[in-house]
């Protein structure tokens, strides 16, 4: 319709063209923002908002950790650290804390503003926007840190650098608590052929072209979903407590041995990670998990690929090394090297099986992929020629 047509109409209708035009008034930066801003700051889109305060087995756990421990919180001096819209922020001022820091390095602090001045926490909370070593409390110390610090395979994209930051700056010395302060990373054995062969594979044969130059990036390439139960095919094996009440920088260097003690037969198309979190200090036994028996959660599982996928059998034992670890001297989590070996065979008789290594890095995460992976989890918690290539650190874990 032309805009001569749409003045005419309006006249018709009786209505004034002037009193007829509605605009929203951009009031703070976050209204401001646009596609091309978003990349760099997607924890202000309203779909990551949303998708965050969805995930209600991490919501749920945050919040009993603090209401069910009210004589921890109340009369304290609380540090709520990436606070995102103020949720955890707004059960600390409701457990009784005298006063809550909300800080986060985000747009998204204007929304918090606005939320906790229309829940009526304004002479409690007090919204802060900066990074947490740029900033300076009003105070000289707090009593407690809430932080959901945990990243995908528990380090990627972590911010724990932040809370061990905070917690040697301002946390008390003595009785200082962090909400959640413990958190262990596991690893399993799986297969998952359909994905492999959707997501790798594919790329021997594209249309009648041979792509497998492509292969070789996507098999470095971690992959974010569910994975089923039934798709295990070893018992889960510990590789790492981190315990932040302890823990320095040096500490989110893990390196560790493994052993996977198969419980079927079948063929192992790669390794998948996920992590318990623990409230340690609450007064009833408090945790969560992302492993694949539990309900899901935004951080679903972590699957690693294998070159060539290995045939086992039930009661084989399969065992060897792996490490994560930031090639950064900044402990930059956003980018996270991930080295794997493993081997077969008594200790007298050591067969070498398979190395790999992996790149997690954020700019080859798509952000669309993983607000669709999570709406599924969401829906579902409510109702040896390839191996030569990556032996490059073979031997290297182990020592």
């Amino acid at each position: 319709m032309s805009s001569r047509k749409l003045k005419k109409l309006i006249k018709c209708s009786g209505h004034d063209e002037s009193k007829s035009t509605f605009t929203v008034p951009l009031t703070n930066p976050v209204e401001k923002m646009t596609s091309l801003d978003f990349p760099k700051d997607g924890r202000a889109h309203i779909e990551m908002i949303a998708q965050s305060l969805k995930d209600k087995v991490r919501i749920v756990s945050f919040k009993s950790a603090i209401l069910h421990n009210k004589h921890l919180f109340r009369g304290r001096v609380v540090l709520n650290l990436n606070c995102g819209v103020g949720l955890f922020a707004l059960f600390a001022a409701k457990a009784g804390a005298a006063r809550v820091f909300a800080v986060d390095s985000s747009n998204v602090v204007y929304y918090t503003k606005l939320i906790v001045q229309n829940n009526g926490y304004n002479d409690i909370i007090q919204v802060m926007k900066g990074e947490i070593t740029k900033i300076e409390l009003p105070v000289d110390e707090v009593d407690i840190i809430v932080c959901d610090w945990m990243g995908q395979a528990l380090l990627y994209q972590s911010t724990c650098v932040d809370v061990l930051y905070a917690r040697d700056k301002w946390l008390k010395k003595s009785g200082g608590l962090i909400f959640p302060d413990k958190a262990r990373l596991f690893v399993a054995a799986i297969e998952d052929e359909r994905c492999k062969n959707g997501n790798i594979e594919w790329w021997n044969h594209v249309y009648g072209f041979n792509m497998n130059c492509l292969r070789e990036v996507a098999i470095r390439e971690p992959r974010y979903h569910s994975v089923k139960v039934e798709q295990l095919l070893s018992k889960q094996y510990p590789i790492q407590l981190l315990n932040l009440n302890k823990a320095t920088c040096e500490d989110l260097y893990i390196r560790s041995k493994y052993k996977l003690h198969m419980q079927r037969c079948g063929r192992m198309d790669g390794i998948v990670l996920f992590f318990h979190v623990y409230f340690s200090k609450s007064h009833t036994r408090l945790a969560f998990s992302t492993d694949p028996w539990s309900p899901l959660t935004n951080w679903l599982q972590t699957v690693f690929f294998l070159d060539q996928s290995l045939p086992v059998n039930v009661n084989s034992v399969y065992y060897g090394g792996i490490e994560l670890y930031s090639p950064e001297s900044s402990h930059n989590l956003e980018n996270i090297i991930v080295n794997f070996e493993m081997l077969k065979g008594a200790p007298n008789h050591v067969e070498f099986e398979t190395a790999m290594n992996w790149h997690m890095i954020s700019s080859r995460i798509p952000r669309c992929v993983v607000f669709k992976a999570n709406d599924r989890s969401n829906n579902e918690a409510d109702g040896s020629q390839g191996v030569n290539r990556f032996q490059k650190h073979k031997g290297n874990i182990l020592k």
